[in-house]
């Protein structure tokens, strides 16, 4: 009696085994799922452009660097990747003045310094006026 005890405690603790480790298995595969797509994520942040736009209240020619006008005073970093723009026409950083309306994208780099991905020097033009061109373009 005691041989037929042992022997069906240890089936039923085999089959329990058996039947718990595909959901244990499974549940894991999907946590690390989810770990894998907060990653995607995190990449996708990171590797998106961000705007910025404000006074250029500094201007550091030697390390290339714009210090923007109001409270947080963010610093741009001027790569050699950086497309500069005045006026919407092709420029270089050596035209931007201190007081200069500056606007364009940036991205975070690993040590956590903005990088202008594009720099345009001067004010935007006013959408009413780049309807007005689109549309003298369009009838051309």
């Amino acid at each position: 009696m005691k041989k037929l005890l042992t022997s069906l405690t240890i089936a039923t603790l085999a089959t329990a085994v058996l039947l718990t480790t595909p959901a244990t298995a499974s549940a894991q595969d999907k946590g690390k799922d989810k770990a894998g797509e907060k990653g995607k994520g995190d990449e996708k942040k990171k590797a998106g452009t961000l705007p910025f736009n404000g006074k250029a209240a500094a201007v550091d020619k030697a390390a290339k660097t714009i210090k923007l006008s109001g409270e947080k005073a963010r610093v741009v970093q001027i790569t050699a990747t950086t497309k500069v723009l005045k006026d919407g026409k092709p420029a270089s950083f050596d035209d931007l003045k201190e007081g200069e309306d500056v606007s364009g994208g940036y991205k975070m780099s690993a040590d956590g310094k903005m990088e202008a991905t594009v720099l345009n020097i001067g004010k935007p033009p006013a959408k009413t006026e780049k309807k007005k061109e689109e549309k003298k373009e369009e009838k051309k």
